[in-house]
């Protein structure tokens, strides 16, 4: 029961309608008895004043004696205990009891306040009397010096019954509010919760299939909005579910393929239907293609003459197919559809899993094309020494160089595919932080400038002193540019010039590193970053061809790109993005 709306918005309401009168009915309890107290407290302040001035002329005259009748007089009068009291504490008259038997009451906290000068007041137990008592004293002076106190005194039992007279007709006030309130609360409650229940109700038949619901509005508020915005619904899956109705038997193959391209066609080999991964394999629109023939809208004998044997047949036909040869390469099937006349044709793209198949192929290749040379050179040089060389020692010391220029070699290829390897699977992580492009240029220069001399050619550096930092690991920005620069010193003839530059585009920094060196052939630029491809003019000079590859996959994982621009014969500039300090990289290409 109290799962339900209606009870947790009532119970809510009639909670905090309760607290609301509890509290202030105990305010109000509160509020009546302090008016009431200090009501009363001035009250006995003009008692005790006027029975200090009856008290004035005995203690002027000294005549203490009468003083316990006066109280006991004054007393019968204002219906109050009466005490006066001298300045020590000593008790001279009470209207109650006996003075002689009364203790000092120099120590009362009101006798003590009224000495100090003003009106003294207490609430306590009176031990004389047995009951709670509320004393106010005032101060009696002659010649502004204090001679005694007058007290006046009445039981609280009297103000306690006056105010439990007032306490009862609060309670019985604020029960007769609560039982309202509670009624109200669920009244109210029932009223907001009763059109959505209807709307429950009517939501439930339309889960089962009654799209003839419609709900009567009769408000302008949220629920009526709601139940708007409910016909409106019911309405529109009613027709939606006419459509998809008719569409279920076909919509249902397409789906069950869309990774791959899909044709339909009917029986007169016109296509009725393309997705767009077919769109995309076949490089036409489904707009231009639907409602011409198969081998009109596609132009491709083999792929039509796979539709042609499936509609001629009857049964599935399955083939390779290459569209664009050497650039798409296709696995295609082709279903005749049930219950109507006409084919699906299924398109498979296997152009990646090709292209990938060459890679692989290129890079066994390669890896055994630069195995070959040293190793040949190695065994070479140690049969020759096993064959008598090492008997002399100069020949035996030329040969040993050697084998060590070709072990550097062989260890420089390993140390390279393994930092290939370790920046492709992210086993070897980027330390991100801003870098100063100047000093890290500038060490680069430093670094190469010896060997750029050696063969003769000036190396430059064009960066300003005023750029922003970029977001990068120092280490690896540093050995993107050591193999660009290194690449440019190996294919310069002497007397030319290399220079490394900086200039910001936009979120990015692009570093470049440009040479009048011997260029790349145009058709060659495209595979320059693959592992181990050296243009023909490269592979003169030496190198394990893995240096742009290293250099592409650190940038990536940047979130920067790499690329190259080159005339033959005239030099090559390497530029490549790294992302500003104060811009986030970008995601990583993926290789």
């Amino acid at each position: 029961m109290f799962g339900r709306i209606r009870w947790r918005i009532a119970l809510v309401f009639a909670a905090l309608t309760l607290l609301c009168i509890g509290g202030l009915s105990v305010y109000l309890s509160h509020l009546f008895r302090d008016d009431y107290v200090d009501s009363l407290r001035m009250q006995l302040a003009d008692q005790a004043w006027l029975i200090g001035h009856s008290a004035l002329p005995y203690l002027t005259n000294g005549q203490t004696d009468g003083l316990d009748e006066l109280a006991n007089r004054l007393g019968e009068r204002v219906e109050a205990r009466v005490t006066i009291i001298d300045r020590s504490g000593l008790v001279l008259g009470d209207s109650e009891e006996d003075p002689a038997t009364m203790e000092n009451h120099a120590d009362r906290p009101e006798v003590v306040q009224a000495i100090s000068g003003g009106i003294g007041s207490s609430i306590r137990y009176s031990a004389t009397l047995g009951y709670d008592m509320m004393y106010v004293a005032v101060p009696v002076e002659v010649g502004g010096e204090v001679v005694a106190i007058t007290r006046a005194s009445l039981s609280m039992s009297a103000i306690d019954s006056s105010l439990s007279h007032i306490n009862r007709n609060i309670i019985f006030g604020a029960l007769v509010a609560a039982a309202f309130a509670v009624l109200l609360a669920f009244q109210v409650s029932k009223a907001i919760t009763r059109p959505v229940e209807k709307l429950t109700q009517a939501s439930k038949r339309l889960a089962e299939g009654d799209f003839s619901q419609d709900i009567r509005v009769t408000s302008r508020d949220e629920v009526g909005d709601l139940a708007r915005a409910f016909n409106r619904m019911s309405a529109r899956i009613k027709e939606m579910v006419g459509l998809v109705t008719a569409e279920r038997d076909k919509m249902a193959a397409i789906v069950s393929n869309m990774a791959d391209g899909i044709i339909v066609v009917d029986g007169s080999s016109r296509i009725t239907m393309m997705n767009h991964a077919a769109e995309t394999i076949l490089g036409i629109s489904s707009d231009s293609a639907q409602g011409n023939t198969f081998i009109e809208a596609v132009r491709d004998y083999e792929l039509d003459g796979v539709v042609q044997s499936c509609l001629g047949s009857g049964e599935q036909q399955t083939g390779m197919v290459e569209t664009r040869p050497g650039i798409r390469a296709l696995a295609v099937i082709a279903t005749p559809l049930r219950g109507e006349s006409g084919c699906l044709l299924l398109m498979h793209d296997l152009t990646e899993m090709r292209r990938l198949q060459t890679v692989r192929q290129d890079f066994v290749s390669n890896v055994s094309h630069e195995l070959r040379t040293p190793v040949a050179s190695l065994k070479a040089l140690a049969e020759t020494l096993r064959d008598g060389a090492i008997q002399d020692p100069s020949v035996a010391r030329d040969f040993l160089d050697k084998i060590s220029i070709e072990v550097d070699r062989l260890a420089q290829m390993v140390q390279e595919l393994a930092d290939l390897c370790r920046i492709e699977s992210g086993e070897s992580p980027l330390e991100m932080r801003p870098v100063d492009v100047p000093p890290t240029v500038e060490r680069v220069s430093d670094r190469l400038k010896a060997q750029a001399d050696r063969t003769g050619l000036r190396l430059e550096t064009e960066v300003g002193s005023d750029l922003p930092r970029v977001m990068a690991d120092a280490g690896r920005l540093e050995q993107i540019l050591v193999n660009l620069v290194h690449n440019a010193i190996k294919f310069t003839p002497p007397g030319g010039r290399i220079s490394i530059s900086a200039e910001v585009r936009g979120r990015d920094m692009v570093l470049s590193v440009t040479d009048t060196g011997v260029g790349i052939p145009a058709d060659e630029l495209p595979r320059i970053f693959e592992r181990f491809y050296k243009a023909d003019k490269a592979r003169a000079g030496g190198g394990t061809g893995l240096g742009l590859a290293i250099a592409k996959h650190i940038v990536e994982a940047h979130g920067g790109r790499i690329w190259a621009d080159s005339v033959e014969g005239k030099g090559s500039t390497f530029s490549f993005t790294l992302p500003l300090s104060s811009y986030p990289p970008s995601t990583p290409q993926q290789t």
